[in-house]
């Protein structure tokens, strides 16, 4: 019985020097609570609790699964007001407030590296960036900001002129970003760096007007009261010029000619109208050895590679041969966004391109018996918007 006392002597102590030479979340966020630190001092502190904070939540994560595992409840309950007693192991915000102090009087060079190192330490340290849109005048008021958080030395690009939605005959055009409502320090559309404090930055605008066409490369600002509206150059036969439209007022300008600015100015967007039949797909045959006397279905897939949105599309197709028979010949197609893309018969369009299939919505043709082997037949799918637009594609179907 005594060498039984004495090794459970032995194996306390060893355990309880164990427990010394590493000392729990608890006891060194004790240690560490109230005091304020400098950056050097801190980073090896608030890492050594990180470190323990992590050993000690994946022992409880063990701990519960053994309660979840044995049906303890009591024990499993507990598991979890330990890890929320884990979680309030942090810096606090007076340490954090004078960390960033400190930090901002490095040197540029220094910042970066503790900024982000603050950044994942501190649950307080969250600056802002606040963008005021504001802005008021003779018969109108828009009042309008917008807040931004990003990562400490992350970059954060600023709205253009474009992403303006106030009435531009009334406030103008946007100039710039300024630290005051009176000069500009940053450009529209300009990329910068997260501040590391809560900053607010104006929006300044100025008198003029603005046409902006990224497809020609025009980019022209007109501050006097002459304006030349230029004529844009598409470089595809496809694309059909629509107008100049400025989204804030609803204002289309079709006649280039005529145009007299109205109020503080305009920005003006070239409106573009493009659809590109991608693929025809014959179902089931091969194209180049086509049946005669078989019903045909054909498929195909578009694209909306303009700026505006397409609606009341309808598809067509025609061929002058004499051994065809149209069974159906026009197809009516659903509205198709910018940028989107669809086949005859999609439920929904999409941004990646889609495979034809399936008989529905499809144009049906038969060709006549008549037909020797070999006979190409030659067919066109015409594609017609609203206005009367048109895209064509042409394509040979052989008899076999």
């Amino acid at each position: 019985m005594k060498r039984t006392h004495i090794g459970l002597i032995i194996i306390l102590t060893v355990v309880s020097m164990g427990l010394g030479a590493h000392p729990t979340a608890e006891t060194q966020y004790a240690a560490i609570a109230g005091k304020t630190f400098s950056l050097n001092e801190a980073k090896p502190v608030f890492e050594k609790l990180d470190v323990t904070i992590e050993k000690e939540r994946e022992a409880l994560g063990k701990t519960m699964a053994e309660a979840v595992r044995k049906g303890d409840l009591q024990a499993y309950r507990q598991g979890q007001r330990d890890l929320a007693l884990l979680s309030t192991y942090r810096m606090s915000r007076k340490q954090s407030d004078a960390l960033l102090s400190e930090l901002l009087t490095l040197d540029e060079s220094e910042q970066g590296e503790w900024a982000a190192w603050l950044q994942e330490k501190s649950p307080y340290w969250r600056p802002t960036l606040t963008l005021d849109f504001s802005s008021e005048g003779e018969g109108y008021r828009y009042s309008y900001r917008q807040q931004i958080r990003a990562n400490a030395n992350g970059e954060v690009t600023l709205p253009a002129a474009g992403d303006i939605r106030f009435n531009t005959r009334q406030v103008g055009i946007l100039a710039g970003w300024g630290l005051t409502p009176d000069s500009v320090t940053y450009q529209q559309g300009e990329t910068i760096t997260m501040p590391y404090t809560d900053q607010t930055l104006y929006a300044i605008y100025q008198d003029g007007v603005r046409f902006i066409d990224e497809r020609s490369n025009i980019d022209l600002v007109f501050s006097g009261d002459e304006v030349t509206v230029p004529v844009p150059e598409s470089g595809s036969a496809e694309a059909i010029f629509g107008g100049w439209y400025d989204r804030t007022t609803g204002e289309l300008i079709t006649d280039v000619s005529s145009y007299q600015r109205e109020g503080k100015g305009g920005y003006y967007e070239a409106l573009w109208k493009e659809v590109s039949i991608d693929g025809i797909a014959l179902l089931y045959w091969d194209s180049s050895a086509v049946p005669t006397n078989t019903q045909l279905a054909v498929g195909f897939s578009y694209t909306n590679r303009g700026n505006v949105d397409e609606r009341a599309l309808r598809a067509t197709l025609s061929s002058e041969s004499e051994y065809v028979t149209l069974l159906r010949d026009q197809l009516t197609l659903s509205r198709l966004n910018a940028g989107y893309t669809s086949t005859n018969n999609s439920r929904w369009s999409s941004t990646a391109s889609q495979r034809i299939y399936g008989e529905a919505n499809t144009m049906r043709l038969l060709i006549s018996p008549d037909a020797p082997s070999g006979t190409e037949i030659p067919l066109t799918l015409t594609i017609t918007d609203e206005g009367d637009n048109q895209w064509s594609r042409e394509f040979v179907l052989t008899v076999r």
